[in-house]
């Protein structure tokens, strides 16, 4: 068998709807809303030009029922580009896409062998492509919380054939991912599959042993949130004549998500920060090509510009923003602001201070030490709290981070206006 090429997708999460975008006012939401549909855009123009033999996708095509036709008339748009270009598509359902998650369905194209996309959720089907050698086994999720190990209804290898595992998974489990479909990458080892290709994990990576097959999450193809920064897109398998196989990744995504952190200790001004941004937006830029750049600005550690930083920071904060419009080269939008530092010594540094001035300090200082500062916290803003938005970081007295940052900025800000300081007016 001559050599072939396969392109290994997952979790596309067509229409996947914004996070609280609208909110800011000036937020590229038609660029960040349209970002799945021209990922996938982009992985099918991907897969023509590099006129791969098949296409997979390991599961979250979409990423729940959909809200109207639209979501699923643009999939099969694109399915029908890859099969009159004469590629096939398989896919399999996830946890998001579930058989009993979805009450709408539309017609989809055949594969140019008569086969049908989508894969049983009822056992493992099979897709058996004899003009490339190429055999696909894959199970669909038949419920969002398949907590079975479906791995193990997999069958043995077909001789003769390049067999590929097709499998939506948790493996042994990843930080912020529903542990569905567990399985260990030893069990996926023993199967003598020549390739898993999985789904699930919107992390890249590796998996398998060294003498077993790849075990590959290609991990999403467009980042939704800052928690999935970095370049996004999918996995081309080449198969020498020997079955034999390299991977390259090749990035899909259109909006890149980044985090810019500075840690303030040797931070002598507020203006040192806006520089610093600015440095990092410009070579930043130069790396994405012509992609939208999302970024979150945090500033952490500890640093005797603590309050000044505190008092200034709505100042602060515009100022970033119109950084990134101005040094951005026009792709660049700031998503989120983060002030998280602290005095050295973990102290306000407020000079010497006398009468009401020390006293406030104190009560500061003794809610900072608190163990039960988010409760007290909760209690005081009970009816404030439940007026926020939902963010994708728990906007609550549960969560340590915020309710620092509260009390921090809350210490800056006050002790600053009995002072009279000008940044806190």
């Amino acid at each position: 068998m001559s050599k072939r090429r396969i392109l290994h997708a997952a979790d596309i999460h067509l229409d996947s709807p914004l996070q609280n975008l609208e909110s800011y006012e000036d937020a590229p939401v038609d660029q960040i809303r349209g970002a799945s549909r021209r990922a996938l855009e982009n992985l099918v123009r991907l897969a023509i030009d590099e006129e791969v033999d098949l296409v997979v996708i390991a599961g979250d095509l979409y990423d729940g029922d959909w809200r109207d036709q639209n979501t699923g008339l643009f999939f099969v748009a694109q399915a029908a580009k890859l099969t009159r270009a004469g590629i096939p598509l398989v896919v399999i359902r996830g946890n998001h896409d579930a058989q009993n998650i979805m009450t709408s369905s539309l017609p989809l194209p055949k594969n140019p062998d008569g086969s049908e996309i989508m894969l049983a959720a009822e056992k493992v089907d099979c897709r058996l492509f004899e003009s490339i050698g190429v055999a696909v086994h894959g199970r669909s999720f038949r419920k969002k919380a398949e907590t079975d190990d479906l791995s193990k209804t997999y069958p043995k290898p077909l001789s003769g054939m390049f067999n590929l595992g097709l499998l939506h998974t948790s493996l042994t489990g990843a930080e912020g991912h529903d542990n569905y479909s567990p399985c260990k990458p030893a069990e996926l080892t023993a199967k003598e599959y020549d390739y898993w290709a999985l789904g699930h994990i919107h992390i890249r990576g590796e998996h398998g042993t060294d003498d077993g097959a790849p075990i590959v999450f290609s991990g999403n193809i467009q980042g939704r949130h800052i928690r999935e920064s970095g370049e996004k897109g999918c996995v081309i398998i080449d198969i020498n004549s020997r079955g034999k196989c390299t991977r390259t990744f090749h990035p899909l995504d259109v909006v890149r998500w980044e985090s810019f952190e500075i840690n303030a200790a040797k931070i002598e001004h507020v203006d040192d920060i806006i520089e610093e941004y600015e440095q990092w937006l410009q070579q930043t830029v130069k790396t994405i090509e012509d992609r939208l750049l999302v970024s979150r600005v945090s500033i952490v550690g500890e640093t005797p510009i603590h309050n000044a930083l505190h008092q200034s920071r709505r100042r602060l904060e515009a100022s970033l923003r119109a950084t990134a419009i101005t040094h951005g080269a026009g792709q660049a939008w700031m998503e989120k602001f983060r002030l998280r530092t602290s005095t050295p010594n973990h102290e306000l540094d407020l000079g010497d201070l006398e009468g009401p001035l020390a006293s406030v300090s104190k009560i500061f200082d003794d809610l900072r030490n608190s163990p039960e500062r988010g409760k007290l916290i909760a209690n005081e803003f009970a009816a404030l709290i439940k007026k926020v938005p939902e963010q994708e970081e728990n906007f609550s007295a549960d969560n340590d981070q915020w309710v620092d940052e509260l009390i921090e900025s809350a210490a800056a800000e006050l002790l600053g206006r009995l002072q009279g300081s000008e940044d806190a007016n």
